[in-house]
Order: structure tokens, then sequence, then C-alpha cells
């Protein structure tokens, strides 16, 4: 998973005029009611500018990545889970959860560039309202909207397992056309959990309904069961590996 760097540049006030320092951060946009908001992505082309370290720092966690500053990694997502403050940019706007109930409308647009970059926006603001609208898109058409709506309902964690479950089983005995298409992203949610550091916690969950999926009448959906059952197999020989090298044991 990749850093996004953080780079402190002085910029002046609106108000004041008066130079001060803020904290840059590469960010994707999104729209909202408050207008433009910025999300952290170490891919992003442009700059969400935060007025302290703690707020860059706080808002790239939500988002789900590490960062680095000044030459050195910190790696934010193994931090124990506490309290995380609603992160707002250096330039006023309002908390970003504000966005969260249309980020959820957007997900049934039928442009489907719309609908992907909201299921992104909602998988990095961790929205767990908008679990069961991810959800209904499980099996959209557009494999971009399929790929973020994985990695969204992925960041939920634990809460989300039991209903990607009831889908799954909902979908295997659906003769709709889509249902290969929910089958093989929830393949994929389980394997950004474990892309994510998650997915061996949670493995004794998901391992019995990726091993049956071994069988789907959808050559895609054995594919990614396998590629699931395989890499679950690696992370759990390599916890025991890490477990095993511990001092004491």
């Amino acid at each position: 998973m990749n850093a996004i760097p953080i780079k402190k540049l002085k910029k002046p006030d609106p108000t004041t005029g008066q130079m001060r320092e803020v904290f840059a951060v590469p960010s994707v946009a999104i729209d909202s009611p408050q207008g433009k908001i910025l999300i952290p992505n170490p891919s992003g082309r442009e700059a969400a500018l935060f007025a302290s370290l703690e707020e860059a720092s706080e808002a790239i966690r939500r988002a789900g990545f590490d960062y680095e500053f000044e030459g050195k990694t910190t790696y934010t997502m193994n931090e124990g889970a506490g309290p995380r403050k609603s992160a707002t940019v250096a330039t006023g706007t309002q908390p970003l959860e504000a966005s969260i109930p249309l980020l959820i409308e957007h997900l049934k647009e039928r442009e489907p560039s719309v609908a992907a970059n909201a299921a992104f926006a909602l998988g990095a603001l961790r929205a767990g309202q908008a679990l069961e609208p991810l959800l209904v898109v499980l099996g959209h058409d557009d494999p971009v909207v399929r790929k973020n709506t994985a990695e969204a309902i992925a960041r939920l964690g634990a809460v989300a397992i039991p209903h990607l479950k009831q889908a799954y089983e909902k979908a295997l005995s659906s003769t709709h056309k889509n249902a290969p298409y929910i089958r093989l992203t929830i393949m994929n949610s389980f394997l950004e959990m474990l892309e994510q550091g998650s997915g061996v916690a949670y493995s004794s969950h998901y391992l019995p309904l990726a091993v049956h999926a071994l069988n789907d009448d959808s050559w895609l959906v054995k594919a990614q069961a396998a590629l699931l059952v395989g890499r679950t197999a690696q992370a759990i020989e390599a916890d025991k590996s890490r477990q095993a090298t511990k001092p004491g044991r």
C-alpha cells in the first residue's frame, strides 16, 4: 500500500494575508453539497490543504493509507483503533461526513464514473451507513464501479462480513444475469480485506464460502475464489511465521 507524501508549505491566509504553514496532501476531488471536497489518495492530482500535521495525517488514515513526512514513513493503518476526529480541510469546509447522503444518492447514477467515484469516496470515509446501498451495486454492469464497491465494503471491516455472506447465498440461487458479478465482487471484497491487512482475522468467516465458490458456474468467480484461497493461505502462514519469531517464543 502506497504511503501518501505530506508537504509543509507556506501560504497566505485568505483573511489576514499573513503567511501561515499548511500541510498539502495529494487527493482526488469529489462533488458534495459544500462544493468540491478532496479525499487523500496517492494518485490524486489535486492537493488538500490542512492547518496541521495532525489533521492531515488523520484524513490520510481515514482514507486507508500510510503517510510520509520529512523522510519518515508512518504506518497509520497499524495503529490501534480509537476515537477519530472529523477531518476538515484548511480552507474551512464542513466535515467530510456531511457529503455522505449525497454520495449514497450518487451510487444510483446511470453514469458509471459518478457511481464509481461515489463508491470510492464512501470507502475512503468508512461510511458505515453506506453498507446497504453499496451492497445494492455489488453486481453493477461497470467493472470500475464493482472494484470501488469491493474496496469500500472491505474498509468497513467485520460488520460487512455477514451481509456479504447473505448476498452471496442470494446471488447463488438467483438467475439474474448479473448474479455472477455479485459473487465476483464479494470475492474481491474479501481479497481487499487481505490487502488492507485484516483478512487473516476474518478468514474463518469467509474461507468456507470461498472454497464453495471454487465450483461456481462462472469461471471468473472460480478464478477469484482460487486467488482468495491461495492468498489467504499465504497470509496465514506468514502470520504464523511472524508469531513464531516474536521474542519469548
